[in-house]
């Protein structure tokens, strides 16, 4: 897909979010996210804000990064689409472990295209199959805006990287984790292993609204606040678990 970024440090630390959906209802969260600025094999990345906006209903979610891009996913279907804006094309990957890779080998490409598929894959089991994650609740509290909240201190190691956090947590959103997790961490979750991860993410009581990471990934050192500011329930703009009209699926992606 043209103009497709990664954001490695996102990547890493987007894993230690949670929150989710209250049945029956529609919900709206908007996050602040501010990186530091940072250097990864040579590349430089200038500091970064983004707004990140999350509609949750029952079964399905969506998520918009910017005005680039959107992640929906279809947890009754098991689906996941990514949509491109920039370039007004989408792909579909199944949210089954080991299996969005084969998904997305399928079609006309080319042999480097290929190739670089299949390192990718082998980078993304490698992640996965080395994670370790570990959740301590601290026993700290403090008010974040109108949620009563619980510090916990959060490292994930994998191959890549590291990530440490100290987040803050409240029981005050009467919600179930699973949707809005699944949301966030929408690449990992096609991945083997994820179910362990949630496993001890779920050690987390309610939804981080705060959270302080500091990456170390190859060598360098980035440094994230992600913040939630604003949770309420009110209706999703008409179609916005579809595809948008005259949008094309990206060749390749299988399905």
């Amino acid at each position: 897909m043209k103009g497709k970024k990664i954001f490695l440090p996102a990547l890493l630390s987007v894993i230690l979010l949670a929150g989710a959906v209250a049945a029956d209802a529609e919900i709206y969260i908007k996050q602040n996210r501010h990186t530091d600025a940072y250097s990864v094999m040579g590349q430089s990345q200038l500091e970064k804000n983004e707004i990140t906006i999350t509609w949750l209903a029952n079964d399905k979610a969506r998520t918009d990064i910017g005005e680039e891009t959107s992640i929906i996913v279809l947890a009754e279907k098991k689906i996941m689409i990514m949509i491109n804006h920039e370039d007004m094309t989408y792909m579909e990957m199944p949210l089954t472990g080991g299996d969005m890779f084969g998904a997305m080998l399928q079609g006309e490409q080319s042999e480097e295209a290929k190739k670089a598929m299949e390192m990718a894959k082998k980078m993304a089991q490698g992640m996965m199959a080395s994670m370790e994650a570990k959740v301590m609740e601290t026993g700290e509290t403090k008010k974040i805006k109108d949620w009563n909240c619980r510090k916990y201190l959060i490292e994930v190691s994998m191959a890549m990287g590291k990530v440490k956090s100290e987040a803050w947590a409240t029981e005050d959103v009467k919600i179930d984790p699973r949707l809005y997790f699944m949301a966030a961490n929408a690449m990992m979750a096609t991945q083997q292993g994820f179910e362990n991860l949630l496993k001890e993410m779920q050690k987390v009581k309610g939804m981080i609204v705060y959270q302080e990471s500091t990456s170390e990934v190859m060598g360098s050192e980035v440094k994230m606040v992600e913040e939630v500011v604003e949770i309420s329930e009110k209706s999703a703009p008409a179609g916005a678990f579809d595809v948008p009209s005259g949008y094309k699926k990206a060749k390749g992606m299988g399905r």
